[in-house]
């Protein structure tokens, strides 16, 4: 995580709880994030060696799930409309 501490500050025991769940949240959607860039790339290097249709498919599902995750992926970019 970049900035973010898992572990909770000197609070009391609620404050505690709730910034351990903002953590733990921030990690979890970091971890999402990485797994899908991870699915992704494999995904697009098969459609790569392989060029069938299912495969390029398969791709463009795990991009657009990539897209809602990183505002700064582009599935166009890799995938151009003709």
């Amino acid at each position: 995580m970049k900035d973010r501490k898992i572990l909770p500050q000197n609070r009391g025991p609620e404050g505690k709880f709730e910034e351990f769940l903002e953590g733990f949240k921030e990690y979890e959607k970091e971890y999402l994030l990485e797994d899908t860039q991870d699915e992704f790339l494999d995904a697009y290097s098969r459609w790569l060696k392989s060029r069938l249709l299912k495969d390029k498919l398969a791709a463009i599902r795990i991009g657009m799930k990539l897209e809602s995750l990183d505002t700064e992926f582009s599935l166009k970019q890799i995938f151009p409309l003709k």
